[in-house]
């Protein structure tokens, strides 16, 4: 079934962010394998501009700055923010370590795209938030699981009804995660939640709002005896008529058979399912398939033309942000004012897994 012979719902949701009439040239900081992975390719495929690129690690910087055409390597991070200025962008890829001090250093009245998370904890996106506020600069956070055709595509069926009442949403992984390809990762106190789940904690804020509560625990694995964790369950209470829960196994290795990544989300009026085709192979990601009934159409493939994930996501919340610094967006998604939400969510969401359950009473 082609786009053209959906039923007319299905065929007319939204899978892509427009792009600013006006594009506003981009100062990179940082220069990691998310940037060369997510943020160059989809600045380049979206045609937004990149005037410069700031690591402090120049060799890594200059091979970036060659390999994507970028013009500006700046030595130092004082010239890339003179260079960026009030009138571009700065693209904050950065460990949620150095956020802080970047931020307090950036000029009053500009703009910027933070990477998730907020900070290392929520008393630092705080800081964060507070720093941001005092200096007058519209920030974005780059929560881009949000902007992905499927997501859009599933929160604008939402929001036009077609579901009717969500009364469930699940989302199912058990995938393998190659958990050592990051160095960074045995050094941090908390792995699944922060990094990985924090993505699908936000979007789903985004579809059904604050939950009352969040139940959780992260469990290691003997694969991966120096990480802190890498598999979680998670439950978000949002009273008595919403199921909402999470199963995340990044460990599990007997694929390709068996492997899961689904999400779900189940309205009284209709359903959508999607397979989360770039988490079953993370080396050699697949595309998508997002499926949906609604009232008088029986399941349907609904295709996706708005690109993937990676890299059109990235895309996409850079384009909020800029289309929103220009008046032309009434609203910034991922406001890192409304991120603290996110991170205070995570928070919320480990200290639950310190805590532990109840204890069944001894009889």
């Amino acid at each position: 079934m082609t786009s053209t012979s959906l039923p007319a719902p299905l065929a007319n949701l939204q899978q892509v962010w427009p792009m600013p009439s006006r594009p506003r040239p981009i100062t990179i900081i940082g220069a990691g394998g998310i940037v060369r992975d997510g943020h160059l390719p989809a600045y380049r495929k979206m045609g937004l501009p990149v005037a410069g690129i700031f690591d402090v690690n120049q060799k890594t910087a200059k091979a970036l700055a060659a390999d994507f055409g970028v013009e500006a390597v700046h030595p130092t991070l004082e010239d890339a923010i003179a260079a960026c200025g009030t009138d571009g962008i700065f693209d904050l890829a950065l460990p949620p370590a150095v956020l802080l001090g970047t931020v307090e250093r950036l000029p009053a009245k500009s703009a910027a795209l933070l990477q998730k998370p907020v900070g290392p904890d929520l008393a630092t996106a705080r800081k964060i938030v507070a720093a941001i506020d005092q200096r007058s600069i519209t920030a974005a956070t780059n929560f881009q699981l949000r902007y992905t055709p499927s997501m859009l595509a599933i929160r604008d069926a939402a929001r036009k009804g077609l579901l009717g009442e969500i009364v469930e949403v699940e989302v199912r992984l058990a995938v393998y995660m190659p958990w050592e390809l990051w160095s960074f990762i045995p050094h941090l106190d908390a792995v699944e939640i922060p990094l990985h789940s924090i993505h699908y904690l936000d979007w789903i804020r985004s579809l059904l709002g604050e939950p009352e509560s969040v139940y959780a625990k992260a469990v290691k694995h003997p694969r991966y005896p120096s990480l802190a964790d890498a598999r979680s369950s998670i439950i978000l209470d949002y009273g008595d008529r919403v199921r909402c829960a999470l199963s995340l196994n990044h460990t599990y290795n007997y694929g390709p058979e068996h492997i899961e990544a689904t999400i779900r989300v189940e309205g009284t009026a209709g359903c959508a399912h999607l397979t989360v085709g770039y988490l079953i192979d993370y080396v050699k990601p697949v595309p998508e398939t997002l499926e949906m009934t609604i009232a008088g159409v029986p399941w349907t493939k609904v295709p996706l033309v708005g690109g993937e994930r990676v890299p059109d996501a990235f895309g996409f919340v850079m384009a909020n942000l800029q289309r929103f610094v220009a008046g032309e967006d009434p609203v910034l998604d991922t406001d890192v004012r409304d991120s603290i939400r996110t991170m205070a969510l995570v928070d919320a969401a480990l200290k639950s897994s310190r805590q532990g359950g109840v204890v069944p009473e001894v009889i």
